[in-house]
This record gives C-alpha cells, structure tokens and sequence, in this order.
C-alpha cells in the first residue's frame, strides 16, 4: 500500500531502523536531508539531528521524540546500528560549512531516555576512515562497519595494509576523497575500536553498498566503485571471520546497482530493492532472495515505485521503504519534485492476532459497536489511536 506522509518523511541520506518498544516494535527514522521548497535555486536542507521519528504499525502513526545531549552535527550517509536499547551512529557527512565533510566519529542514543552521549574509544591502532555510505551489523555486542566513501588514511596509520582504498579522480570536487574496504568494530564492552582479521578475499572497495545480518552470515551486495555500479554478492561468515567469494556469477541476478536496499525480512528470505543504475537510471525492481538455495526471484510490485538511496526496514510484519528520490539524485531539481512523498509498505510475514483484531475493530469504532468499551483499557486506547490515524497522515510531536 501507499501511504502520504508529512515532509518531515521527505529525505534521502537518512538511516530506518526497527527497534524494539515496550508496546511492540516500531520504525526510528533519524538524520538525511532533503530540498528546501521555499529556495529559488538548488538547496539542501539537513533534517534536525535533535528529532527522532517512529512510526508504530500497530497503530499506524508517526510521532516525533526529541533528544538530548551531546547530538550528532546534522549530517547524512551515516551508518546506524541498534544493540538492545542503544542506537549506534558512525560516520556520515557533515552539511554545517563549520564542519563540512566527513566524520568518524561515533555517537550513542539509549531508546528510553533519548540521551545522545559522543563515544570515545580507545584506538591504539589508530582510528577508522572518515566515511560516508557504508554498511554496519551488530554481533556478539560488537557493531561492525564496513566500506564507504571518505577521506584517505592518515598518515601513519597502522591498518593500511588490511584494506584497500581507491581516489576518486573524476570530479575536482571529490578530490581527497575515494571508495574503501575497511572493516573495523566497535567493542561495546571494552568502549574500544577493534580490527578484525579476516580470511578470503574480501569485497572491493565500495560505498552506497546494502547487506543485512543473518545470524552469524553478513550478505553484501552491490555498491559503486569509481564508474562501475557493482552487483556481486559476497557473505562474512563472522564465527570463522571469512569471506566467501562472489555468489553471483552465472546466475540470474539484479543487475549492478548504488543506494539500494537489502533487507532480511525473516525466515531464509531477504528483499533487495530499487537503486541507481551504472547508466544512471532510478530503478524500481524488487528481488527475493532465499538465502539457502542462493537464488533470485524478482517480484512484480503492486502500483510500480522507483527510488533510490531510500531505505528500507522489516517492522513487526510489514517490509517498509520510506524515504529517497526518484530521478537521478545528481540532476539537482531545484522544486524538489524528485523527492518519494510516500512509504512503500508489503506484508511478508503473518502478523500477530493481536494486530489482525485492532486493525478489524477500528474499522468499526464510532460507530455504535457496544463491545469495545468492553475490552480492557488499554486495548481501547490501542483501537481509538488505530482508528484517528488510519485515514489521515500525520507527524505529532511526542513528549
């Protein structure tokens, strides 16, 4: 289904995540930037890093948290990663002119008090690439992350010999800045950078790269590197820390693609979606791919979308895309038409009974039905919200 959305949805360079609240599993939406509608010419508005968006299925409504703390500079293409009741971010490009360019640092938010704090790990080794559009996983209370697209490595770093880096050499703009392959974790315990040693052939250097976590197997795909738009699959086995090689080959696959997604959505499935082409084409195709028999379907959408650098979330039993443009974002349309007004939203899962119930019921709600002022308190609470907010779209600030 489609659903429009206020705004604040609008956004690309964002980070969409599923956490998990005391009610149920929820949406966070936090960071990107879009396009101011009020400017004449091309401008770029960073959304508020103090703001955090959720949205709850259950009753179909966004709210919106404010934080506090040491909050992160407004930036986007930042990495972020849940442990438990801590969202991780790392990474991202700054758009304040003080503090224009990429980072490496990494900031902590606690989902119950929304308190951000700036980590300072210890980094021996010294510390990980300033970067922007990579891809991160969390595992064994590590948070790993992994490529990007950043400024090179320092001199004297000591790890240069574990990753690659590429400069990119085609616009002066990015000058200084160029595609790698570093991965590096963070050890939540020990509040220290760590880097792990891996067997195999790794992937290339990339950046605007998608992957998801299945238990102990990380899947990457695609990515771009200089010219090429990448489609080769690679998985980290992180008990035995190897690489395998590309899965790929021969195959029927995707085609190579940047800014996509790729999401695990339960069971031995994950859907990969939309992107931007090596011939510079929003894409809308969406692939199932089932992780034991490591094969591809793709499977038509209901009303076609195209998008990219969107992301994309399994929430309860909904796959959810929200966010990203749909022409080629380096066309710069200055009345920011380009930007997705909508969330893209498929059942992949059964949902639970509860959820069938409130969705039925709220249905019925105000119209005379003599049985929900029956239900425990709560419940009627749950229904009245379904019901307020199934048939508009809204974003309400949340205390």
């Amino acid at each position: 289904m489609y659903d429009t959305v206020d705004r604040k949805l609008l956004r690309v360079g964002h980070i969409a995540l599923e956490v998990q609240r005391y009610n149920g599993h929820v949406l966070l939406v936090w960071g990107g930037y879009t396009q101011n509608p009020n400017r004449e010419t091309f401008y770029q508005e960073y959304h508020d890093p103090s703001e955090i968006l959720l949205y709850d299925p259950m009753v179909a409504r966004w709210t919106i948290r404010t934080t506090k703390g040491h909050i992160p500079p407004a930036n986007s293409g930042a990495c972020g990663v849940v442990v438990g009741d801590l969202l991780y971010i790392y990474g991202g490009y700054f758009g304040d002119p003080d503090l224009e360019g990429n980072s490496n640092n990494i900031y902590q938010l606690n989902l119950f008090t929304w308190m951000w704090t700036r980590l300072e790990p210890d980094a021996t080794r010294c510390k990980p690439l300033h970067r922007d559009k990579l891809f991160g996983w969390a595992y064994c209370n590590k948070v790993f992350f992994f490529g990007g697209f950043g400024t090179p490595p320092a001199e004297g770093d000591r790890n240069v010999d574990h990753y690659e880096y590429v400069p990119d050499r085609s616009h002066q703009w990015y000058m200084g800045r160029g595609w790698n392959n570093q991965l590096v974790a963070y050890n939540i315990d020990a509040n220290k950078w760590e880097w792990p040693e891996t067997s195999g052939l790794p992937p290339s250097p990339r950046a605007a790269l998608a992957g998801f976590r299945c238990q102990s197997l990380v899947y990457i795909f695609g990515g771009r590197l200089q010219g090429t738009r990448l489609n080769d699959l690679y998985v980290l086995d992180l008990k035995s820390m190897s690489w395998s090689e590309n899965l790929n080959p021969g195959k029927f696959f995707p085609s190579g693609r940047s800014w996509h997604s790729f999401t695990y959505v339960g069971s031995t499935k994950a859907i990969l979606y939309g992107g931007l082409s090596a011939e510079g084409e929003v894409l809308g195709d969406c692939w199932m791919y089932d992780i034991e028999r490591n094969n591809w379907t793709e499977i038509p959408l209901k009303i076609p979308d195209k998008r990219l650098w969107h992301q994309s979330a399994k929430v309860d039993s909904d796959w959810i895309v929200i966010g990203g443009v749909r022409s080629n974002i380096h066309s710069y349309q200055p009345d920011g038409t380009v930007y997705a007004d909508n969330i893209l939203s498929m059942t992949v899962t059964p949902k639970t009974l509860l959820r069938c119930c409130v969705e039925s019921i709220a249905k019925y709600d105000g119209q005379g039905d003599p049985f929900i002022p029956l239900l425990p308190k709560h419940l009627q609470e749950v229904v009245k919200a379904r019901t307020r907010h199934t048939s508009r779209d809204t974003v309400e600030k949340s205390s």
